[in-house]
């Protein structure tokens, strides 16, 4: 194996601990101002928060119990797809007019399914934002809880964006792949 090849390697574990930790990140929060340290935060898997006596007024927010298990099941098997695809021979797969090894369209689909992920997140907390307080995604919201306005402040957080760098990060591997590892084979 040439050190081109290990240098691609080691590019993957780095998109994959990129994935990693953006995914243990919260990606987005929403703080009640007025109540200091309460906030709900958005996980890939689900809700967290700090409401204390006024979760009530998020009840329903949850994603189902099963979700949780789903997300973190996607999370493994694109790891996995990703330590798969520093190991597997280069085998010529053609999509459409596009010719591209395996190992490439692997490691196309995790970073397209992680954007994907992002993408749908921000649409899905976009609509449920909306139910609860008719809070806005991004920006502040006055809103009254027992008699008493508050703003609220929500925005996406760093865990957000370093997840859409992994994601185009793995995109740009899989397509530099074969200049990287000197394979122009199935470029």
């Amino acid at each position: 194996m040439n050190a081109k090849a290990w240098l691609f390697r080691g590019l993957i574990l780095i998109a994959a601990g990129l994935m990693v930790l953006s995914w243990f990140m919260p990606w987005w929060m929403a703080e009640v101002v007025i109540l200091e340290g309460a906030s709900v935060v958005i996980h890939p898997w689900g809700l967290s928060n700090t409401l204390d006596f006024f979760v009530v007024y998020i009840e329903g927010a949850d994603m189902p119990p099963w979700f949780k298990y789903v997300m973190f099941t996607y999370l493994g098997i694109a790891i996995l797809a990703l330590f798969a695809s520093m190991f597997l021979k280069d085998k010529a797969v053609k999509i459409l007019k596009f010719k591209l090894t395996l190992p490439q369209l692997i490691i196309l689909i995790v970073g397209i399914s992680y954007i994907v992920v992002l993408v749908v997140a921000a649409i899905f907390a976009a609509i449920r934002t909306g139910d609860f307080w008719g809070l806005h995604l991004v920006g502040t919201t006055l809103v009254v809880i027992n008699d008493l306005e508050s703003d609220v402040v929500a925005g996406f957080l760093p865990g957000y964006y370093l997840a859409y760098v992994a994601g185009i990060f793995m995109v740009v591997l899989a397509l530099l792949r074969n200049k990287i590892i000197g394979n122009p084979s199935a470029a």
